[in-house]
């Protein structure tokens, strides 16, 4: 069973920058809290995987919390829904069961997004009318959005040509420009880096590499999280020809002296 990055819409890309943190650290909660149920008792399950398999391969469409959470728990099996569907079909409903009813609700920009992505797909983006049996309110009702975004998408998709715009302003899945980006113009996400200070950016840089240490260190004893990060901070040290190296190195040498 794999992930893929086509069939996760809660790209952290399309949340704002100000808000990036809150979101992460909810996500590493809601992991964080399944894990404990999980770890509660063996016989405890959560909630069934949705699988596609597509041409053979198991590709997880909704439930990469839980995946996590499985994981973390190190458990040997985890329940899974398996469904044969086409690439295509897999990505847009990915986007839509992840909208749903859910413990972690996604962010606003999201949700907003995917409903755009869904909007294009069954409208032959833009080509066509809404099937029957979907309206505005529907669409609202379905991905936790206003009426009149739900209005704007529409009369703005046949408007769009997918061609010339940035590598990042694209989902993965569907090939089709991001709703945030066609709002904002082309180029919106470069615009938002600039609208960010270096310390901004160092410090949502930090806090993405303290996210995927904690889930290495997660697996390792104190003992060896303590030598490894003993291990990083002399080669950081060394790297950066620090003012403070002759005295570091002093340090080091007096501790290995007993």
């Amino acid at each position: 069973m794999l992930t893929h990055e086509s069939l996760q819409p809660r790209e952290m890309r399309m949340v704002p920058f100000r808000d990036q943190g809150r979101v992460e650290a909810r996500s590493d909660e809601h992991v964080g809290h399944m894990r404990l149920v999980l770890e509660a008792g063996q016989g405890v399950e959560l909630e069934a995987l949705l699988v596609a398999d597509v041409d053979g391969v198991h590709l997880v469409v909704d439930g990469h919390h839980r995946l996590s959470a499985y994981r973390r728990a190190h458990r040997s099996t985890i329940p899974c829904r398996v469904q044969t569907m086409t690439m295509s079909r897999a990505v847009i409903l990915s986007k839509l069961v992840n909208c749903g009813d859910r413990a972690l609700e996604m962010h606003a920009e999201q949700r907003r997004d995917a409903a755009w992505q869904y909007l294009a797909a069954i409208t032959n983006r833009g080509a066509m009318e809404l099937p029957s049996g979907k309206s505005l309110r529907t669409m609202a009702g379905l991905f936790g959005i206003g009426k009149d975004t739900v209005r704007s998408m529409l009369r703005q998709l046949p408007k769009v040509d997918p061609k010339g715009w940035s590598e990042t302003a694209y989902d993965p899945g569907t090939g089709f420009p991001r709703w945030r980006y066609v709002r904002e113009g082309k180029g919106g996400w470069h615009d938002m880096r600039a609208e960010i200070d270096m310390e901004q950016m160092t410090q949502h840089q930090a806090e993405k590499l303290a996210k995927k240490l904690a889930t290495l260190m997660d697996k390792a004893t104190p003992e060896v999280v303590r030598r490894a990060l003993q291990m990083l901070e002399i080669e950081a040290v060394m790297e950066a020809g620090s003012p403070d190296r002759q005295a570091f190195e002093f340090e080091t040498s007096e501790a290995t002296d007993f």
